[in-house]
């Protein structure tokens, strides 16, 4: 009992230290330079870094009265994605530092204060060090019910081998269009914007409850006026946290009326600088008028009962276990732990009406804020429930099982390991961009990790179509018209000038997605730059009616 005793006070510290340590080696590992090039510890960053890394390279090299000219994936349209994280690692960069410590220190940095304010937050909320704790396993250790179909697995064909690198993800589920039920695999490790947004968030909820707990000194001014500000700057880091934060705050400011005034120097800053921020760097940029749709019961099909079963496959018990602690617990909820929980209902109802972005899985953005508040909540009713051993364990089993499974995958760096760019990719790239103007458009296909865009920081005509479509793009003509361009359509030339392209990039990825006319190419334009098996044409001639 004694030991117990002990292992219970020190909780606190080794969860920190623990959760610390892990995201730290994680981060640590998640762009590797080798002597062949440049690779991602994982290949959902593989999949996602490709554009930060574009995104950064623009801050890095470029002249800031050019860094928001134009969207490097979308030649002509509006930079609207949350670019703070991406400036952090450009002017990094830029001072001279590598691209690896710029990418990988400043989500070692993010990580350790989203630990120790996921604790702090908890801790605000539940007065327990307990729960506080077991919130940090809870959220980081999400979601679901996929253990059982391991244990399933593991009964065909054991081995050591499922143990340590499990064969596939147990949180994953495409019939619902869900890419990861696990918060790190999904979002906190390749979505870099989600873990920059989600960390100042959650320090900007801390610096607000905190605030309204206490008496209106100049001191708590101070630090109300500080958080609104940092949560009104999250428009360009990352939207989705905003919008989590607002409805938070409608709420925080229902149930905590009678301190208005405090919760005022919290939002009247969120507000007004969210909004200037806003107004200056995502609106008018985005062209698609249902970027945003009504879309009730998000991917589930069969009416209520197909709904309750997609929300059973994914979050597994937490929503059944989270009814149970508010009937059970809901009088005994401090007033701050009644706030985030309903707030989590809330952003999890909307978006389950409410779809915030075209592709389907980006709403799991707001489910997982949904998710965090959640977490808090079972933590609190789960540490009323140590004495009942068994079902403790059990429960906390239930819930943390399956994120254990992808944490131990995903820590398996030598086995997650895929090259985003070559050495001599990077070389070549380099080339282009010391002898081409910054703003200068090349025709490419719309791979996502293109050296163009990538590494030469150069803006293309059609990046990858997924993402411009999400990022409010109406790229279907974009498409076609490039195509016709690379197979030299009657009308290229006047294409050519349309998207005002400077030079025609021709190299493995155009040959397979467009089979181009390179005769004609050849034939009408002179070669500016050659590498391997790639070709690149300079047609500013059209441009200048030559």
């Amino acid at each position: 009992m004694r030991f117990i005793n002990k292992i219970k006070s020190r909780l606190p510290l080794i969860s920190i230290l623990f959760w610390i340590g892990l995201l730290s080696f994680l981060y640590s590992q998640m762009l590797i330079q080798k002597n062949d090039g440049l690779y991602a510890g994982h290949p959902y960053v593989w999949s996602d870094w490709a554009l930060h890394i574009g995104m950064a390279r623009i801050f890095a090299t470029k002249d800031p009265s050019v860094w928001f000219a134009t969207h490097p994936l979308y030649a002509g349209g509006k930079f609207t994605y949350g670019f703070l994280t991406n400036l952090i690692s450009g002017l990094l960069i830029r001072v001279g530092l590598p691209i690896t410590f710029a990418f990988n220190f400043p989500s070692v940095v993010l990580a350790i204060l989203l630990v120790i304010g996921l604790y702090y937050l908890a801790l605000l909320l539940t007065k327990s060090k307990t729960a506080a704790s077991l919130t940090l396993f809870i959220f980081f250790l999400s979601s679901g019910l996929g253990f059982f179909k391991f244990i399933h697995d593991f009964s065909q064909n054991p081995s050591w081998e499922m143990l340590t690198y499990p064969p596939i993800e147990y949180s994953k589920n495409d019939n619902y269009e869900w890419g990861s039920g696990n918060v790190l695999v999904g979002m906190l490790v390749p979505q870099r914007a989600f873990l920059m947004g989600l960390t100042m968030a959650v320090w900007a909820i801390i610096s607000l409850f905190y605030g309204i707990n206490q008496k209106l000194t100049n001191r708590n001014k101070i630090l109300l006026i500080t958080g609104g500000l940092l949560a009104g700057i999250l428009p360009i880091t990352h939207m989705h946290s905003y919008i989590a934060l607002i409805i938070l705050g409608m709420i925080t400011l229902i149930f905590n009326h009678k301190k208005w005034k405090n919760v005022l120097y919290f939002a009247i800053p969120a507000g007004f600088l969210g909004l200037i921020l806003y107004l200056k760097f995502i609106a008018g940029g985005i062209e698609n008028p249902d970027f945003m749709q009504w879309f009730p019961g998000w991917t589930a099909k069969g009416g209520l009962l197909g709904w309750l079963w997609m929300w059973w496959q994914l979050w597994g018990i937490l929503l059944p276990f989270i009814i149970f602690i508010i009937l059970w617990r809901r009088k005994h909820f401090t007033k701050l732990l009644l706030t985030t929980t309903c707030a989590g209902i809330l952003i999890f109802i909307l978006a389950n009406l409410i779809l915030f972005q075209p592709i389907h899985w980006d709403n799991s953005k707001l489910f997982l804020w949904s998710y965090l508040f959640f977490s808090i909540t079972s933590a609190s009713g789960l540490v009323k429930l140590i004495k009942h051993k068994l079902l403790f364990i059990i429960i906390l089993f239930l819930l943390t099982a399956t994120g254990t499974l992808e944490v131990i995958k995903l820590v398996r760096i030598d086995r997650n390991t895929y090259q985003i760019i070559s050495t001599s990719q990077m070389q070549f790239a380099e080339t282009i961009r010391y002898q081409t103007d910054s703003l200068a458009v090349f025709a490419t296909a719309p791979v996502h990790n293109h050296p163009i865009v990538m590494w030469a920081a150069r803006p293309i005509v059609l990046g990858y179509t997924a993402w411009a479509w999400n990022f409010g793009f109406l790229y279907q003509q974009r498409e076609a018209d490039l195509k016709a361009i690379f197979q030299v359509r009657s009308d290229v030339l006047q294409l050519l000038a349309k998207y005002k392209v400077s030079y025609i990039y021709i190299g493995d990825n155009e040959r397979r997605e467009y089979n181009p006319n390179i005769s004609y190419f050849n034939q009408n334009f002179p070669l500016a730059f050659t590498d391997d098996n790639v070709l690149v044409f300079d047609t500013r001639a059209v441009m200048l009616g030559k």
